[in-house]
């Protein structure tokens, strides 16, 4: 795994992490102006600076799996990904498939779109 690759990755774990979340200056940081999620229920979410991300989320016991990057552009990044959540009682909201791009802004990467969409155990 290169160093941009393990960059982008560490930035898609910190927006796991309940604290991350429940802080508007880091999700600042971390997401884009115009961000939109496509959620894995079907809600699409806009993201809104003035409010923390705070989707009730808590901790949880994920794990990333069989994670890529690809270059879109000098700026412009495609991730994708497995997620697995271990503490999910519910069998059919345990398992997902991610991407992310990324945009490259002022010096630091911020996450543009992601969407997530349920599967089956993979």
């Amino acid at each position: 795994m290169n160093l941009l690759e393990e960059h982008i990755l560490q930035l898609e774990t910190d927006l796991l992490k309940p604290e991350i979340r429940a802080s508007m200056e880091k999700t600042r940081e971390l997401l884009s102006d115009g961000f939109i999620e496509f959620c894995s229920s079907g809600y699409i979410w806009y993201y809104d600076k003035s409010e923390p991300v705070n989707e009730k989320i808590q901790q949880a016991n994920w794990e990333i799996k069989d994670f890529s990057i690809n270059q879109l552009g000098d700026d412009c990044i495609l991730a994708t990904y497995k997620l697995i959540k271990h503490s999910e009682i519910n069998e059919n909201k345990k398992y997902s498939l991610r991407s992310s791009i990324w945009k490259y802004f002022d010096g630091r990467w911020k996450m543009f779109f992601h969407q997530g969409t349920l599967t089956s155990k993979f």
